[in-house]
């Protein structure tokens, strides 16, 4: 039996120049974007979630969502969804808040960190494979689509086509239909 013991595995790994990716082609996955194993995606237990995020440059990779002790979503109200939107995960404490260099709220103690469309699809995992109550971090999410509806109409109807649309329902159909991505 293989030893399953990172936080995240990916499709490939980072090379030693900024942005540089490397051996996405490989079978074979990396622990925490850096290091060989000779674990496939086939090995991973189901509280794993395939992800795409530009914290690992959009390689595919693959998140434990079991285990989760704390969580923080950060949104920012620009025009786009969750592209520069954060999720903070924790496996071992509480988070702990504070201001980076350019005065914004910004976490410390933090194991992993997503960005990107992502974040919903992981939340429902959380949800699903640790005991942690997500209610306040959907009420952020939705509060985020609210601001999204009223001040990017254009992108919000692209999105959801037209529609009045709860976000949870809309990624637990995609991913029953397996079109995350």
């Amino acid at each position: 039996m293989k030893k399953i013991k990172a936080l995240c595995y990916t499709k490939g790994h980072f090379g030693k120049n900024i942005r540089e990716i490397l051996n996405t082609d490989n079978k074979n996955l990396y622990s925490m974007g850096r290091y060989p194993t000779k674990i496939v995606k086939e090995d991973l237990p189901e509280y794993y979630i395939e992800f795409s995020s530009r914290t690992i440059w959009y390689m595919t990779g693959y998140l434990k969502t079991a285990g989760v002790v704390d969580i923080e979503y950060e949104a920012t109200k620009i025009n786009h969804l969750f592209k520069d939107d954060y999720l903070y995960i924790s496996y071992k404490e509480k988070l702990k808040s504070c201001q980076n260099r350019w005065g914004s709220k910004d976490y410390m103690n933090y194991d992993i960190c997503i960005c990107g469309n992502s974040i919903v699809p992981i939340l429902l995992y959380i949800e699903k494979y640790s005991d942690f109550n997500i209610d306040k971090i959907k009420d952020k999410i939705y509060g985020k689509i609210k601001w999204f509806k009223e001040n990017c109409e254009n992108e919000y109807n692209q999105f959801f086509a037209n529609k009045d649309t709860d976000i949870f329902q809309y990624y637990k159909d995609k991913m029953v239909n397996n079109q995350l991505y």
